[in-house]
């Protein structure tokens, strides 16, 4: 009976440790499961996320998961909100004690444009990063990295301190939102995602805080001419401008870090310039009068 019994124990203790957040851990969807991101309410199995086992951010085989909110206010999978909680969840427990002050993922965002949040909820209190980051709906997958020290983050309800939210979490939410939200705040909004390698990193370098920055247009809204700028950490890169249809109407290799494009005869509207090297893809919505 006492070797049963220490045996159960054993099984548990694993089972939990199992469950607990780890620096460095990735969730690559290799596996063909959806890794326990899931969404809530009254959801059918046609409204969770999926896993799909070809097309992501490394090409043929990679798997990676997608989910599509619809946008119909008050509805089943209006939001644009995944999470990850429970006792098997691997996004739980310390992350204070584990050092982990980004989460870094590869998303690929279609139909309307998200502005993308981690959101935890940990001691009573629920918290979300206050700053967001911008995907421009059809650049393709782009890595990004969101901040999560304490500093980083908004308390949406609870009276517990940020840094004992994140030293006890026992939920992770992704989310898009205008505004630091947690769930019934979030609005609703039409557009799928695709995300794959979501990270619980220990580092944040310069680079993926100011991954938006490195490279500029100007003016914008143009008629007649559209200027180039790039920091150094662009350099050799290449440009590709398309549509909002996802249509590509323009390409070129820019052999310096100031040059110009020739808009005149372009269509009025709104465009996506993609900037890339070997590094990086940095992606920003250009408008044409």
């Amino acid at each position: 009976m006492k070797t049963k019994l220490l045996f159960l124990s054993l099984l548990l203790t694993s089972s939990i440790a199992l469950s607990q957040v780890m620096a460095g851990q990735v969730d690559d969807f290799e596996d063909g499961t959806v890794q326990n991101w899931v969404i809530g309410g009254a959801a059918g199995p046609d409204d969770m996320p999926m896993n799909v086992s070809d097309g992501g951010p490394n090409g043929a085989g990679d798997n990676f998961l997608t989910y599509s909110s619809n946008g119909m206010n008050g509805m089943v999978a209006s939001k644009m909100v995944i999470f990850n909680a429970g006792g098997s969840s691997q996004w739980g427990s310390n992350y204070i004690s584990e050092g982990i002050i980004a989460i870094k993922m590869d998303v690929n965002v279609t139909i309307n444009d998200l502005n993308l949040r981690v959101a935890f909820q940990g001691s009573g209190t629920r918290i979300c990063t206050t700053n967001a980051v911008a995907v421009a709906a059809g650049s393709g997958w782009t890595s990004i990295t969101i901040p999560i020290s304490p500093a980083d983050f908004t308390v949406i309800s609870g009276s517990s301190s940020v840094n004992d939210a994140l030293s006890n979490v026992n939920a992770m939410r992704i989310l898009s939102n205008d505004t630091p939200a947690w769930s019934t705040a979030v609005n609703a909004i039409e557009a799928t995602i695709g995300i794959d390698n979501i990270t619980a990193s220990t580092t944040l370098s310069t680079q993926d805080v100011q991954v938006q920055n490195d490279f500029e247009i100007s003016p914008n809204p143009a008629s007649s001419k559209l200027n180039i700028k790039l920091s150094n950490a662009l350099d050799n890169a290449n440009v590709t401008v398309y549509n909002v249809l996802g249509k590509k109407v323009y390409s070129k290799s820019l052999s310096a870090l100031e040059s110009s494009i020739d808009v005149s005869n372009w269509n009025s509207g709104v465009y996506l310039v993609r900037v890339s090297n070997d590094k990086q893809t940095i992606t920003k919505r250009f408008v044409k009068q």
